[in-house]
């Protein structure tokens, strides 16, 4: 998971980046300035029920348990509940480990699939 921060800046470039690059231009990546427009945020069905709120917060409690190992646990979390037969209890920890790895989610949701 990348997290990646770009401070922002008013209408003015600071004088540093006048002297380093004058030619380039070197522009934040969330710059939201009068030239670029704001994507249109689509409420999800997911998203008005505060379902997904909740997911996010139990995401990041869990890694703020586990850290980067987080989603490794979560999906080990799926297995047992699966195991165990509790169909609920998977799917719950599938959704949280598709918020910190949806790859690895994914993954384990085809391997699954797969088994039957």
């Amino acid at each position: 998971m990348t997290i990646r921060f770009s401070a922002a800046r008013g209408d003015t470039p600071p004088a540093v980046m006048r002297l380093l690059c004058s030619w380039a231009p070197l522009d934040a990546v969330n710059d939201n300035g009068a030239t670029r427009r704001a994507s249109p945020v689509i409420p999800s069905a997911a998203n008005q029920n505060g379902h997904d709120e909740r997911m996010l917060t139990e995401a990041l409690r869990h890694f703020a348990v586990y850290g980067l190992s987080a989603a490794r646990h979560a999906r080990a979390n799926a297995e047992a509940a699966r195991l165990a037969g509790d169909d609920k209890a998977c799917e719950w920890w599938i959704a949280v480990c598709r918020q910190l790895d949806r790859r690895m989610a994914e993954a384990f949701e085809r391997r699954i699939a797969r088994s039957g």
